[in-house]
């Protein structure tokens, strides 16, 4: 018999982080199936009107835009 390691605690971390990260995804493709309707949006004389979830996905690239706009907001690597 060949003898088995203990996986190392590298290993358990990245298992950990895909589980989560395959939860997390499923999460939201709940939240944007659920969210199918349409939402219009106003800012001052403009109108625009998408599917909510396309609204979701606006404001995540925004967010993701500006956290790589400004890096001071990450934290420091030792």
């Amino acid at each position: 018999m060949a003898d088995q390691q203990a996986p190392s605690s590298a290993d358990a971390k990245s298992n950990t982080k895909a589980i989560i990260a395959i939860i997390l995804s499923i999460v939201a493709l709940a939240f944007v199936f659920s969210n199918v309707g349409p939402a219009t949006l106003r800012f001052l004389f403009l109108q625009f009107t998408m599917p909510t979830w396309a609204w979701f996905l606006v404001v995540l690239l925004a967010g993701v835009v500006i956290g790589s706009l400004f890096p001071w907001f990450r934290p420091k690597k030792k």
